[in-house]
């Protein structure tokens, strides 16, 4: 990361904890309409226009060891096969033979030469190309060339595996504002520390809201995160793309946070040991980095009062043998951060479908979440958002572009 945009951040934080008033000239934030998390109108219009015109991250490379790897992902519906072809690359094709339908896998994950289909045994390879249809002289009009399985927008970045259905943009380009912030993690050289997934009774955009922000760490987490970290000294930045950053300081001013494990990233930035850094990724990632891992939480809706909770913890290799007992601890403790906000989550969920819940009213603080909602309507349409649910777009000017942020850190 930047030198002068880490010394911005830290000045930012530190301005931020002693300031007693409104920012001056920041507008007042609209509120957020209640029906976004409750009408299953808005919930079809987020179907059609943000979760497939997104990139979104949907697990990790060693997943898939081998050639022939495969893995089902289905949690948007529609299932899809994510395999390691003969070139190492991965890819994804919607899990539908070109003959009537059928699956071409079976479970969740395997390992296979072919793609075949379940049901009549149509063969595809591993990058999607029809080889083999039984009796094939039954097919007048059979081009095996035209008939492959129907792909995906699939990429990688740092081990992690990206799907977008109907790409608008590449991945490099819908993500770059944070790949260039991630690359001192080093991912792609870290492991996989411990798996976990929730279902939670709350609409997705509800429990991605408990993320976004601290001001709640202090009543919510007092004996874990709340102990930890200065909720008042924060600095956040509304990045391109919806995407976002929050950097907190320690209760500890100016000392590193501590290493459970024994273990830490290596050129880590200053930046990132001396404070808490998390990125919250369009629409529906955040992620807390530490000084030697960091989490993936990803957020799936399950219906308009329901989602699912997936998380993924990343941390630096320990070599051979199983989990060490320190990472094991390390993982406990997060564990139970996550479980104090879920506990919160489908009470929230039971307020806003009360009826009683008009609006979201927004501090400065909590800014991220209204960026979130801005470009959840920009991708929507602004015109098709029923009346009544639209966020008004007001923070356009706050975001953090590259040569802002260059102009900023030499004023």
């Amino acid at each position: 990361m930047d030198a002068e945009l880490q010394q911005r951040i830290f000045a930012e934080a530190r301005a931020e904890a002693s300031r007693r008033t409104y920012p001056d000239g920041f507008p007042a934030l609209p509120e957020i309409p209640g029906g976004r998390y409750t009408s299953a109108a808005f919930r079809e219009l987020e179907r059609a226009h943000v979760w497939r015109t997104s990139w979104l991250c949907v697990g990790r490379e060693e997943d898939l060891p081998e050639v022939g790897s495969y893995v089902l992902f289905d949690k948007l519906g529609a299932p899809i096969i994510l395999v390691r072809g003969r070139d190492r690359k991965v890819r994804a094709f919607f899990n539908t033979c070109r003959h009537r339908g059928a699956p071409v896998v079976s479970g969740r994950a395997g390992c296979a030469r072919l793609l075949r289909c379940q049901y009549y045994s149509w063969a595809y390879d591993l990058d999607g190309r029809l080889l083999q249809a039984p009796d094939e002289y039954d097919f007048a009009a059979l081009d095996k060339d035209a008939r492959g399985l129907i792909p995906m927008g699939c990429d990688t970045w740092g081990g992690w595996i990206f799907l977008c259905e109907a790409p608008e943009t590449s991945l490099a380009e819908a993500w770059g504002p944070l790949f260039r912030e991630w690359e001192c993690m080093g991912m792609d050289r870290m492991r996989i520390t411990a798996q976990r997934s929730d279902i939670i009774r709350c609409n997705w955009k509800a429990a991605v809201d408990a993320f976004q922000e601290i001001y709640h760490i202090n009543t919510l987490h007092p004996s874990s995160v709340g102990g930890l970290l200065n909720s008042s000294a924060a600095a956040i930045g509304l990045l391109p793309g919806g995407h976002s950053r929050l950097v907190a300081m320690l209760k500890t001013a100016d000392q590193e946070r501590p290493v459970t494990t024994g273990l830490s990233i290596p050129g880590l930035p200053e930046l990132h040991r001396r404070t808490s850094v998390a990125y919250a990724g369009f629409p529906n990632l955040i992620t807390p980095f530490g000084s030697a891992g960091l989490h993936f939480l990803l957020f799936w809706p399950r219906g308009v009062g329901e989602c699912e909770m997936q998380t993924i913890g990343l941390g630096v290799d320990w070599g051979e043998g199983p989990t060490p007992d320190a990472w094991r601890q390390a993982e406990a403790a997060f564990d139970h951060v996550l479980d104090e906000d879920i506990e919160n989550m489908s009470k929230i969920q039971a307020s806003l479908e009360s009826g009683a819940f008009t609006g979201m009213m927004l501090g400065y603080r909590e800014r991220k979440i209204y960026w979130m909602h801005e470009h959840l309507d920009a991708r929507i349409g602004r015109e098709r958002v029923p009346p009544g649910l639209a966020v008004p777009p007001r923070l356009g000017a706050y975001a953090e572009t590259e040569s802002r942020s260059a102009a900023q850190a030499g004023a």
